[in-house]
């Protein structure tokens, strides 16, 4: 049986979300999987739920790497309510897996509709990378008008990558990535996301959005990403006010971890007073906004304090 090797970035909070992207997975691919997950930390707690999962899911193995870009790599901050720091591993993976030649990298805020050893098996033509497009406004606005990039430079969604990393490494990326994300700090709109594509300027294999759906418009979806502020985890709605396509597929594969009954009580709990109007949704969605942005100033300014 064929093996597909791939990055997960996942802190504990976001364990049960993982937990579901797994469950989606490897309800969908006959290859065996191989998840390799790096971050913060996970408790022992949740790393025993996961391993529950194998007595039902049996094509999967998953192993656990704590690595902190802040300690490790002078990355003092991240002022994006909607991340975390640790979203900066991705650029390093290559590096802190030397044992692994290719991998597929994904976002937990994703789930496979269909098996995705279609994906595994994409050529990248002798490109370093492959990723589906982004969004053509938020790349231009985002990136491009911040960080002196020609318009015409396509821009890849790095929530979903197919990565050759013997070619990462040996191009010396990652050193790459480190000296851009130092150089734009204050420019970055999408963290990694926009220092890849600086670092790039282009120079990957476009792959089909079937493979990172983000809106869900596409036919023959193969992978469902939940992108900024459409989560199904906290309401049907996203931030247009429609309802969000794939809900019930994420609700589904959800069930099949150990975490749905904490997370049918979280979705309650955050919905308790929602009349299930879009407008409710999106306010909540801007509360939680507010007081994240606020959390990450102080916490910049704190750590600007110390000479991070």
């Amino acid at each position: 049986m064929n093996k597909i090797s791939m990055f997960l970035i996942c802190d504990d909070n976001y364990v049960p979300y993982m937990a579901t992207m797994i469950a989606s997975i490897c309800s969908n691919t006959e290859s065996f999987l191989e998840f390799h997950v790096i971050g913060k930390g996970i408790s022992e707690e949740n790393k025993l739920k996961i391993q529950l999962m194998n007595n039902d899911i049996k094509n999967f193995s998953i192993d656990y790497k704590v690595f902190d870009v802040t300690s490790n790599c002078g990355i003092p901050y991240l002022i994006l309510s909607r991340m975390t720091s640790s979203t900066f591993i991705r650029m390093m993976l290559p590096d802190l897996y030397p044992e692994i030649d290719k991998s597929v990298i994904m976002d937990v805020d994703m789930i496979a509709l269909q098996d995705i050893s279609g994906l595994w098996n994409e050529s990248l033509d002798d490109c370093i990378f492959g990723a589906a497009l982004d969004f053509p406004l938020g790349a231009y606005y985002g990136f491009k008008k911040k960080m002196d990039i020609n318009e015409d430079c396509s821009y890849a969604n790095c929530g979903l990558m197919l990565i050759d990393c013997k070619k990462w490494r040996d191009e010396k990326i990652t050193e790459k990535c480190l000296k851009i994300e130092k150089e734009y700090r204050d420019k970055l709109t999408c963290a990694d996301q926009d220092v890849i594509n600086k670092v790039f300027l282009g120079n990957f294999k476009i792959l089909d959005c079937k493979y990172n759906s983000l809106l869900g418009n596409e036919d023959d979806i193969i992978i469902r990403h939940f992108c900024y502020l459409r989560k199904p985890w906290l309401s049907k709605y996203n931030i247009e006010g429609e309802l969000i396509k794939n809900f019930d597929d994420w609700w589904k594969y959800a069930k099949m971890t150990p975490f749905y009954n904490k997370l049918v009580q979280e979705y309650d709990t955050f919905n308790k007073n929602d009349d299930n109007s879009a407008s409710k949704a999106i306010k909540n969605y801007r509360e939680i906004e507010n007081k994240n942005i606020a959390m990450m100033l102080r916490k910049k300014i704190s750590l600007r304090g110390k000479n991070v």
